[in-house]
């Protein structure tokens, strides 16, 4: 059973933010094992995904057979301010600049307020602009 989580791939709303916190998502997780029947189950997850499924380890361990993770991410500021200000930037330039670009040069010192600034805001052009530009990035510059 595969998962796209709210906001992501088929799940609707597309692109909302909406209702769509680590904790609603875990409860999504363990929805879809009730719904699958399954008393207990091995729980996969990469990148932002092994964030996810520690967290519902952590919530439901009765419910999880195995745990496997890859690309261990879990969310720290550290994490953050590498992937999303500094560190990243300085080994893959090219794709950091593609990453800045939807962003105005004063608001480049936190790129993720300023990203949630125009993904929330009401110019929809710009909005298009930067989800695309974060999409390209792979949900970050390192990707892109």
């Amino acid at each position: 059973m595969l998962f796209d989580q709210r906001g992501c791939g088929r799940s609707t709303p597309h692109a909302g933010l909406e209702a769509n916190t680590t904790w609603h998502l875990v409860a999504d997780i363990e929805r879809l094992r009730a719904i699958a029947g399954a008393e207990r189950w091995l729980v996969f997850g990469g990148s932002w995904g092994s964030t996810l499924a520690l967290a519902y380890a952590q919530k439901y361990p009765q419910h999880v057979s195995e745990l496997v993770l890859r690309g261990i991410y879990t969310v720290t500021q550290a994490e953050l301010r590498w992937y999303y200000q500094y560190g990243v930037s300085e080994m893959f330039p090219e794709k950091w600049a593609r990453f800045q670009a939807p962003i105005p040069e004063a608001e480049r010192g936190d790129m993720i307020a300023a990203y949630r600034k125009v993904l929330t805001g009401n110019d929809t052009a710009k909005q298009i602009e930067a989800a695309r530009a974060w999409m390209l990035a792979g949900r970050g510059p390192a990707a892109a």
